[in-house]
């Protein structure tokens, strides 16, 4: 077993902040793992009694660059009250250990259905695409701006109910407003596919480009793919000058209405000032 691996399963079983007692290691990423965990003793008023807790990675956590960046989307996320916005408590630290809980969400991101479904039928994209423009909505009012809308930030709980409830997720390449960056992110962050021209080109953040990128997965949606591909900076010039395709075009037995591919296009003007507000 790889020494991270070793040194993130040693965690199980163990009682951080005083309040979490984790259960088992549910994944890995670059910045940190992820646990399931047990709220110890009598939980808060609403507070769910199990969460997803992330926990800074070991290796990483000497470098103040990596531990403000993780900080920030702590921040960010917890500032966000919304039904369709993952559920992020406020920063703690296990000893040298960042760490903040999340709710526990059980289905698919939105990534992981496309590459099932490829597309989706335009009825349950516009419900998933008016959900998510509810979250942001309520991330903009609390200053926060996400700067990477994409498929794989975006989680599909299957409700008990039979309901499907949309989450937006991860804010770690969040800006929040009165807060400056410093060093803390390249001038230029995002994801190229889905980053607006004026994101691409390293312009303040604004929530016009939060729309534009909400555009692209509600285009990928119902399309099967994004309007435009390749690397940067070659996408960002694409983003820039050319219009998309017609999902219709890339999807020819795409039945949508007039209105919707209304919708679409006045998400992906190039203007920031011409989308939606």
């Amino acid at each position: 077993m790889p020494p991270a691996r070793v040194a993130a399963e040693a965690l199980v079983g163990k009682l951080l902040c005083n309040k979490y007692r984790v259960v088992q290691l549910l994944g890995s990423g670059g910045v940190g793992h992820v646990y399931l965990a047990d709220r110890a003793g009598r939980p808060q008023e609403a507070a769910p009694s199990r969460v997803a807790l992330k926990v800074l990675r070991a290796e990483l956590r000497d470098d103040p660059l990596v531990v403000a960046r993780f900080e920030r989307e702590a921040d960010a996320a917890s500032r966000v009250r919304h039904p369709n916005v993952l559920r992020v408590e406020a920063l703690e630290r296990a000893g040298d250990a960042p760490c903040f809980a999340m709710d526990l969400l059980v289905g698919l991101d939105l990534a992981d259905t496309l590459s099932f479904t490829r597309s989706l039928v335009p009825a349950r994209a516009v419900r998933i695409a008016a959900h998510l423009a509810a979250g942001l909505e309520a991330a903009h009012r609390a200053g926060v701006i996400h700067r990477d809308v994409k498929p794989e930030n975006v989680f599909l709980v299957h409700a008990a109910d039979g309901r499907e409830i949309v989450k937006l997720l991860d804010f770690g390449l969040s800006f929040i407003a009165g807060q400056g960056e410093g060093a803390l992110f390249p001038r230029v962050v995002g994801t190229p596919e889905y980053m607006a021209p004026e994101q691409a080109h390293g312009a303040p953040a604004a929530p016009a480009a939060d729309v534009y990128s909400l555009g692209i997965v509600l285009y990928e949606m119902l399309a099967g793919r994004v309007p435009f591909q390749g690397t940067y900076p070659a996408i960002a010039e694409k983003h820039a000058r050319e219009p998309p395709p017609p999902p219709h075009r890339l999807h020819p037995g795409l039945l949508m209405s007039r209105e919707l591919d209304a919708v679409v296009r006045k998400a992906l003007v190039k203007d920031p000032r011409g989308r939606f507000a």
